[in-house]
C-alpha cells in the first residue's frame, strides 16, 4: 500500500475527454461503474440510464448468484426496498386527485391506534416531517409504513391489491411484485438475485419479507424505467400532482427540506435532483432523475454497499459515488470536474498540484472520504485514505459551516474515533455545535456529539447530548434512542438508581437487541437487584 499524502487536485483519469469529439459518455461511465462495483464488493449490479422515453445505456454486471455463477440479466429481479415509497406516494396522490382522501388530514382520523399526535397528517408521513414538531424538520422515519394502512382503510382493499390495480397492471410491470413471504421468494427461483453480506468478505445473506408503503416490492431496471415514464407522461398522476410529488417540502419558514412526497428532492449547481434509495442488509437500490433534462438513472445491487456507505438516510445524494459518476457523464459539463469519481491510492501524488475550487471536486472528496471511512471498519488502509482526503479537503475548504452536513459530521466522528487529531476534532466540534444550533433535537447530531465525548472519557459533556435524544418529543425510538437510554442508565445507576432502571426497562420493553443493548440492559437490572 502506498503512503497517503495531502491531495487536492489529482490528475484525472479522463483528463481532456470533454474536448474530444469521440468522447463516449457511456463508455467512461461503465469504466467507473466497474471500479465502484469492485471497490464496494458488489456481486451483481443492474444499471439503466434513460433519456425521455429511450434507454441510452443498459448493463448487467456480475452475478445474481455466486454459488452457481448465474449472471445478472434484464430479467433478474431485485428487492427495491424503500424505492417502494414512491409507489405508495403515487397511490396517495391519485386518491387525492380523485377526492378520496385529503393529504392534510390527521393520521388519527384513520389510525387512532397509532397514538400519533393529532397534528401529524398524512402529508407529514409522506414528507418524513412527522417527527419533532410536525412539518418543521426532516427525519427519515419508519412511520411511513403506516401509509399502507391508511390506503387500505380508505379503499377497503388490501394494499397489495391496490398496487396491482392502480400501478402494476395498468403499466404492465410484469417483473414487479411484492415479496410478502418465503413462498413468493421460492416461486421466483433463479429469476431472483441472491442476497449477500459483506463484512470483510462476501457471504450468503437473507431476504426480508413483508409489504408496506415503506418497503417490500421487487422489480427490474426496465420495470422501474416504465414506472418513471408512466409518472412523467401523466399515465398515473395529473401534472400538478407529479410536480407536487417531486417538490421539496418546505418548513413554516419557507426553507426547503430534503424530501418531497415519497421521494427526495434537492438542488445542486443549477439542477434539480429527484432521487430515492433502498437499503437492507443484503440489497441496495438507487433511482436518480433530472426532470429538466428528462434523464434518469436506475441501479439495483445484491449487497447493501451501494447505499450504506453514503449515509443516504441523511437526504443528500451527493455523497453517493454512483450518483456522482452518473451526474459527471450524463448531466453536467465535463469541464466542471477535475477528479476521477473513485479516488484510489494510485492517484495520491507525493507533490500535490494546485488546489481546485470546483464544488464538484469538493463533493467527490467528501464522498470518497465518507466511503473510505465506512470500509475502514474492515480495512485499515481505507481509514488512512479517509483521513488523508478529509485533511486535504479541510485544508482548502476551511469554512465547514458553508458546506458541512450531517453526513460530513458522521465522517468526522468516525475519524475522531480512530485517533485524536486536533485539527479533525476542532472541525468536528465546530460543525456539530453549528448543526445543533440549527436543530437542537436532531438525533444524529446529538448522538455523534455524545459518542465523541464518551470516547474522550468525558461523561459529563456527553450527558446533555444523550439527554436531548431521549427528551425530544414526538420521535419514534430508533437505534440512537436505545444507545442513549443505555448510556443514561449506566450514568445514573449510582446517583439516581430509579431513573437508571427506567431507562434500562425502556430498552427491554422495546425489545430490540441493537448492539446487544437488550441483553446488556437485562443483565444490568439483574446486577442491580
Amino acid at each position: 500500500m502506498k503512503p497517503f499524502f495531502f491531495l487536492f487536485f489529482l490528475f484525472p483519469l479522463f483528463a481532456g475527454v470533454a474536448q474530444s469529439p469521440s468522447y463516449d459518455k457511456s463508455g467512461f461511465f461503465e469504466i467507473e461503474l466497474q471500479s465502484l462495483q469492485a471497490y464496494f464488493h458488489i456481486p451483481g449490479l443492474a444499471v439503466l440510464v434513460q433519456k425521455d422515453d429511450k434507454i441510452i445505456y443498459e448493463n448487467y454486471m456480475g452475478f445474481a448468484d455466486l454459488e452457481t455463477n448465474r449472471p445478472v440479466d434484464a430479467q433478474t429481479v431485485f428487492p427495491i426496498m424503500s424505492l417502494s415509497k414512491t409507489f405508495a406516494s403515487t397511490l396517495c396522490l391519485q386518491m387525492a386527485d380523485e377526492g378520496i382522501l385529503d393529504l392534510g388530514t390527521s393520521i388519527q382520523t384513520w389510525l387512532p391506534e397509532s397514538k400519533l399526535p393529532s397534528s401529524v397528517t398524512l402529508q407529514h408521513l409522506l414528507s418524513h416531517t412527522s417527527e419533532g414538531v410536525p412539518g418543521t424538520t426532516f427525519n427519515y422515519s419508519s412511520r411511513y409504513s403506516l401509509i399502507s394502512s391508511v390506503l387500505e382503510k380508505v379503499s377497503g382493499k388490501p394494499y397489495e391489491e391496490i398496487l396491482q390495480e392502480r400501478i402494476i397492471t395498468p403499466l404492465g410491470l410484469s417483473h414487479t411484485l411484492p415479496l410478502v413471504n418465503q413462498q413468493i421468494i421460492d416461486s421466483l427461483g433463479s429469476s431472483l438475485a441472491s442476497p449477500y453480506y459483506f463484512y470483510g468478505k462476501t457471504e450468503k445473506g437473507h431476504f426480508d419479507t413483508g409489504l408496506s408503503a415503506a418497503s417490500g416490492l421487487s422489480s427490474t431496471p426496465r420495470d422501474l424505467a416504465t414506472f418513471l415514464q408512466g409518472l412523467d407522461e401523466g399515465k398515473l398522476l395529473a401534472a400538478t400532482s407529479r410536480q407536487r410529488q417531486m417538490t421539496a417540502y418546505q418548513n413554516p419558514d419557507g426553507d426547503p427540506l430534503p424530501y418531497g412526497l415519497g421521494i427526495f428532492s434537492q438542488n445542486w449547481e443549477g439542477k434539480k435532483l429527484v432521487w430515492g434509495y433502498g437499503q437492507e442488509d443484503c440489497f441496495s437500490s438507487l433511482l436518480l432523475s433530472i426532470p429538466e433534462d428528462g434523464t434518469s438513472l436506475i441501479l439495483l445491487a445484491n449487497n447493501n454497499l451501494m447505499s450504506d456507505p453514503a449515509r443516504l438516510i441523511n437526504g443528500d445524494i451527493r455523497y453517493s459515488l454512483f450518483a456522482l459518476a452518473f451526474l459527471k457523464h450524463f448531466v453536467y459539463s465535463q469541464d466542471d470536474w477535475s477528479l476521477p469519481t473513485l479516488i484510489t491510492s494510485d492517484y495520491l501524488e507525493e507533490s500535490p498540484p494546485s488546489a481546485s475550487d470546483k464544488p464538484f471536486d469538493r463533493q467527490i472528496l467528501l464522498a470518497n472520504a465518507l466511503a473510505a471511512s465506512f470500509l475502514g471498519q474492515g480495512f485499515p488502509e481505507e481509514g488512512e485514505k479517509s483521513k488523508a482526503l478529509t485533511l486535504a479537503l479541510l485544508k482548502h475548504f476551511q469554512d465547514i459551516k458553508k458546506y458541512g452536513t450531517i453526513s460530513t459530521l458522521h465522517l468526522l466522528s468516525v475519524l475522531c474515533e480512530q485517533e485524536d487529531d486536533p485539527q479533525l476534532v476542532s472541525y468536528f466540534l465546530a460543525l456539530g455545535k453549528y448543526l445543533i444550533d440549527k436543530q437542537a433535537d436532531n438525533p444524529y447530531s446529538n448522538i455523534y456529539m455524545a459518542f465523541f465525548y464518551k470516547g474522550q472519557n468525558n461523561p459529563e459533556k456527553a450527558l446533555p447530548y444523550f439527554q436531548a435524544i431521549v427528551d425530544a418529543e414526538n420521535y419514534r425510538p430508533f437505534w440512537y434512542t436505545i444507545e442513549a437510554w443505555y448510556e443514561l442508565g449506566m450514568y445514573y445507576r449510582v446517583s439516581q438508581p430509579g431513573k437508571a432502571r427506567t431507562y434500562m426497562q425502556n430498552i427491554i420493553d422495546l425489545g430490540w437487541n441493537i448492539g446487544s443493548k437488550l441483553v446488556l440492559a437485562k443483565q444490568a437490572l439483574k446486577d442491580w437487584e
